[in-house]
């Protein structure tokens, strides 16, 4: 006689009906800011030389990132950053082969070079301070006229940066690098008649390309320092309807040296 048939297996109760506490559902937690994988730590690396990569290459940051911001964007830079193979592994075997030239260069360079710590005491010694008009760089433009009249809010030493204000716009705060700020002339500044300078164009707060046209007169202060109260300059692309370049008087205080040499007297 065949056996009975085994009974069905139970079915599964069905699942209770969601209660209206959990039908709708919490928003997404926000999610920090994806770090590039790659072996170089940007988060190791020096203020500074966060803030000297990313002037150098032109990173896209904002005016009020934080550390944190500028080694992620420096870091996903250098994720996407094209690389010569050629020059690195030239440089790489120059270096593993010991040359006489390259030892010699890099033993010169060790001894000539101040320590960190001493550039970054220089530095601060020569930063203007809040309050003092300035002439500052607020873009990266390296055009004629990109420099222009700003006032020092605060000076950062740990990161050598300056909160500047364009004297036009006072409602704007901009955190640019050391080297994007120089201070203004005294009037003791030695410009003869060649010398290349930047200075204020008449009735503008920008700084433009001039030459010094004439001899500068020279007298004492009241405390007897030989001291020069203004400048005639001829600025560059400053033709008039004739060709000719005008000869034009600046105030001492708004003639000031070109970047390059600025910085080499700055900081020598």
């Amino acid at each position: 006689m065949p056996a009975a048939p085994a009974p069905p297996a139970p079915s599964a109760p069905p699942a209770p009906p969601a209660s209206s506490s959990s039908s709708t559902s919490a928003p997404p937690a926000p999610t920090a800011p994806t770090v590039p994988r790659i072996a170089l730590d940007f988060k190791t690396i020096s203020p500074q030389s966060l803030v000297d990569y990313i002037e150098y290459h032109s990173v896209d940051v904002s005016a009020n990132s934080n550390i944190a911001d500028m080694s992620i964007a420096a870091a996903k830079h250098f994720e996407i950053m094209e690389v010569d193979e050629e020059t690195v592994i030239g440089g790489f075997l120059t270096r593993c082969d010991g040359s006489k030239d390259y030892m010699e260069v890099s033993r010169v360079i060790s001894l000539n070079t101040p320590s960190l710590q001493a550039y970054k005491r220089k530095r601060q010694k020569a930063a203007a301070l809040p309050g003092e008009q300035v002439a500052a760089k607020t873009s990266r433009s390296d055009e004629n006229g990109s420099w222009i009249l700003a006032s020092v809010q605060a000076y950062h030493p740990e990161t050598e940066t300056y909160d500047v204000q364009d004297e036009d716009d006072i409602t704007k705060l901009i955190r640019i690098p050391f080297t994007n700020v120089m201070r203004l002339g005294t009037g003791q500044e030695v410009f003869l008649k060649g010398s290349d300078c930047m200075a204020i164009f008449p009735e503008t707060t920008s700084f433009y390309r001039a030459k010094v046209s004439k001899n500068p007169v020279w007298r004492p202060d009241r405390l007897g320092v030989p001291t020069c109260s203004e400048l005639i300059l001829r600025f560059m692309d400053d033709e008039d309807e004739t060709g000719k370049t005008p000869h034009r008087r600046v105030p001492s205080r708004y003639v000031i040296q070109l970047p390059n040499s600025y910085f080499e007297s700055v900081l020598g």
